[in-house]
C-alpha cells in the first residue's frame, strides 16, 4: 500500500496538508508492516518449501515466443480493464450508474431539510443519502479491478512456471507472500471508500455554505459542471479507481517481468 499511485490516492483524500511520505529503503520493514502473526507463520511455512531442494529436471528451452506471449496477454488484459474504467468515467451519469440528476439532489436537500438553510444534522443525513449511489459506483468498479486482476494472476500461474525452474519459484513466492500479506492489503484498500465519503461530505458542506438564499434547481445544476464540487468528487473517484489499477497492474507486469527474466537463458 506504498506505491506511489495509491499514496497519491490518499493524499488527496486528506482532509488537510499531509506531509510527504519518506522515501521506503527497506522492503523488508514494508513486507513486515503488510502482515499479521498468522501471516507471518504462513509465509514461513511457504518460504521452508520452497527452500527445499527441488528434484532434477530435465532441461527445456524455453522460447523467447512464450514469454512474449505471456507479457501480451498482460498487457491486453489491463489494457481492456483500463478501457473499461474510462468508459464508466467518460460518462458517469449515464443512467446504468444510477447517479441523481440536479433534481433528485434538490429534492434531497428539501426533503433532508438542508434547503432552506437547516441544521447540521440534515447536511449529514441528506450527505448520506447523496453519496450512496456514488458509493455503490466507487464500490462497483474497485470490485473489478481486484475480481479481474485476481483472476489473471491465477490464469498467469501455469505459464508463469511452465518458463523455467527459476521463474517457477519466482512465482511460488509470489504467491506466498501474496497470501500472506492479503488481510492487511484488503484493510487498506477497503478504507478508500470511507475516504472518499468523507470527501463527498465536506465538498457538500462546502458547496451548499456557498448558496445564495433561495437557491433552486439552476444552482444545484451548476455543481455538475467539471470544476464545480460534484465535478471535481468524481474527479478524484476516479483518481483512487486510476491509483487502485495501477498499483495491481504493476504489482502483475513486475511478477511477469520477474519471471521472464529469470527463464531467459543465461
Amino acid at each position: 500500500m506504498t506505491s506511489r499511485p495509491l499514496a497519491t490516492a490518499v493524499s488527496a483524500l486528506a482532509e488537510g496538508p499531509r506531509a510527504p511520505l519518506a522515501e521506503l529503503s527497506d522492503p523488508a520493514a514494508v513486507l513486515a508492516g503488510l502482515m499479521d502473526l498468522h501471516g507471518s507463520v504462513s509465509l514461513a511455512r511457504e518460504l521452508s518449501l520452497l527452500d527445499r531442494p527441488a528434484a532434477p529436471a530435465a532441461a527445456v528451452a524455453v522460447a523467447d515466443s512464450a514469454r512474449a506471449e505471456v507479457r501480451a496477454l498482460v498487457a491486453e488484459r489491463l489494457g481492456e480493464l483500463a478501457e473499461a474504467l474510462d468508459h464508466v468515467f467518460a460518462a458517469p451519469f449515464h443512467r446504468r450508474n444510477k447517479l441523481p440528476d440536479a433534481a433528485a439532489v434538490l429534492s434531497t436537500l428539501e426533503q433532508t431539510g438542508v434547503l432552506p438553510a437547516g441544521p447540521a444534522r440534515a447536511l449529514a443525513s441528506a450527505a448520506g443519502q447523496l453519496w450512496e449511489p456514488f458509493g455503490e459506483l466507487a464500490s462497483r468498479v474497485l470490485n473489478r479491478i481486484r475480481t479481474e486482476t485476481r483472476a489473471l494472476r491465477e490464469e498467469l500461474a501455469p505459464s508463469l512456471r511452465a518458463l523455467g525452474p527459476d521463474a517457477a519459484r519466482l512465482e511460488r513466492l509470489d504467491a506466498a507472500i501474496s497470501a500472506a500479506t492479503q488481510k492487511r492489503r484488503e484493510r487498506a484498500l477497503a478504507e478508500l471508500l470511507p475516504g472518499l465519503a468523507r470527501a463527498f461530505a465536506r465538498g457538500l458542506r462546502s458547496a451548499v455554505g456557498a448558496l445564495p438564499e433561495g437557491a433552486g434547481l439552476e444552482h444545484v445544476a451548476g455543481w455538475f459542471a467539471p470544476e464545480q464540487w460534484l465535478g471535481r468528487e468524481l474527479q478524484r473517484m476516479e483518481l483512487v479507481v486510476q491509483a487502485v489499477l495501477a498499483h495491481e497492474a504493476g504489482r502483475l507486469l513486475a511478477l511477469v517481468d520477474g519471471a521472464a527474466a529469470a527463464g531467459a537463458p543465461a
